[in-house]
């Protein structure tokens, strides 16, 4: 009687331990359908994470200032420059934050290299690149504004006219998405938000066009008029904030940084594909 009795509740914790993986299964089989990006987001969280460290790693001989929010990195040379980055960085972060809906928990680590040359060979790019600003993998980098600022009032300048808020709205986007978004997008809402915080907006150099959205999503860095892909970006997200208001870019961003699609992402936000969406900016931009 006992073997009877035994035999039952072992074949009975089998049928449930089944249906139990049953269940596992077809919940993760619908979460992977919603989010399909899933997958891609937890991976790039952990490489971010690792970035940060090995650069924290790699510059531990640099000089050093912080506060609760920033941690400022930078060579002797630059003191001055890190003390008005720092209080740049103060200001700007609440207004940029405000925008996104967004509240980063943690430090925020910003490098300072003191010329083009060292900025560049940070990131293996020819010598004849020029950008002031640069975000990636968690870090903010910047180019001193030692090296290109000449004016009496160097504070104001760079206040106005440095890569600080547009920089830091690259962040903010990287964490709430979670790496999980074309870089129109992106560039677009660091356009945007940079404008709005200090009124600065990209001069649009030659002839303005119209890339397709799979070139835009596909090729950005690449697309021959690089001034009109990023003047093509930041109407496309004025268009999104104009059309569907102030929280479908923050709310597109949150989606992202589930594992949605941009098609999803669009979709479950605003209510149109993104087919639609690129239809509608075509009809608005002729």
């Amino acid at each position: 009687m006992q073997a009877v009795v035994l035999g039952r509740t072992r074949r009975s914790a089998k049928k449930y331990f089944f249906a139990f993986l049953a269940g596992v299964f077809l919940l993760l089989t619908i979460v992977f359908v919603r989010y399909p990006n899933l997958p891609k987001v937890v991976v790039y969280k952990v490489f971010r994470e690792y970035m940060r460290v090995s650069m924290n790693w790699k510059t531990y001989s640099w000089q050093e200032i912080e506060n609760e929010k920033f941690i400022i990195k930078y060579h002797m040379s630059d003191a001055d420059a890190a003390r008005l980055v720092l209080e740049t960085a103060e200001e700007v972060y609440r207004p940029v934050e405000k925008i996104l809906q967004f509240d980063f928990q943690g430090k925020i680590p910003i490098m300072i290299y003191p010329d083009t040359a060292s900025l560049n060979r940070s990131f293996g790019w020819a010598a004849d690149a020029s950008a002031m600003g640069v975000y990636w993998t968690g870090i903010i980098r910047i180019l001193s504004p030692n090296f290109w600022i000449q004016d009496d009032d160097k504070a104001a300048t760079f206040k106005s006219d440095g890569p600080l808020a547009h920089e830091y709205a690259h962040f903010v986007v990287d964490y709430i998405a979670q790496g999980n978004y074309p870089r129109w997008l992106t560039e677009g809402i660091a356009q945007q938000v940079e404008r709005n915080i200090t009124g600065y907006e990209m001069a649009l150099n030659g002839k303005e066009e119209l890339y397709p959205l799979t070139e835009m999503d596909g090729r950005f860095d690449f697309l021959p008029n690089q001034s009109a892909a990023y003047r093509q970006s930041l109407s496309m997200v004025d268009y999104l904030t104009n059309s569907f208001g102030q929280k479908a870019i923050p709310n597109i961003l949150r989606e992202l940084g589930k594992g949605a699609t941009l098609k999803g992402a669009f979709e479950r936000v605003i209510g149109i594909s993104v087919e639609e969406f690129e239809r509608k900016f075509k009809e608005k931009k002729m």
